[in-house]
């Protein structure tokens, strides 16, 4: 019996954690903490104001896939890479 589990941050990536980061509406995205800037698209951007805000990441996923029309398990897929990419990136 397989048991399927919800994703969850990666515990640096806490969303305590992601408000820390400055995002414009144009994508620029600022950690006060290290100093660091880069740019999302899009997609990203949405994807990370969802996740500041409490968003989990099925959740995120979920209204990912429906503003882009999509099925519900790419945008999970994209969605877990973004995040886990993102917490490679922050210290």
């Amino acid at each position: 019996m397989s048991h399927s589990t919800a994703p969850t941050l990666p515990r640096r990536m806490e969303p305590n954690r992601l408000r820390d980061l400055a995002v414009s509406p144009s994508g620029f995205a600022f950690d006060a903490r290290s100093g660091q800037s880069f740019t999302l698209n899009t997609t990203g951007r949405i994807a990370l104001e969802l996740l500041q805000n409490g968003a989990s990441i099925e959740e995120a996923a979920g209204q990912l896939a429906e503003m882009c029309g999509v099925a519900t398990e790419i945008a999970l897929g994209a969605t877990e890479g973004f995040v886990h990419q993102l917490a490679r990136s922050l210290p």
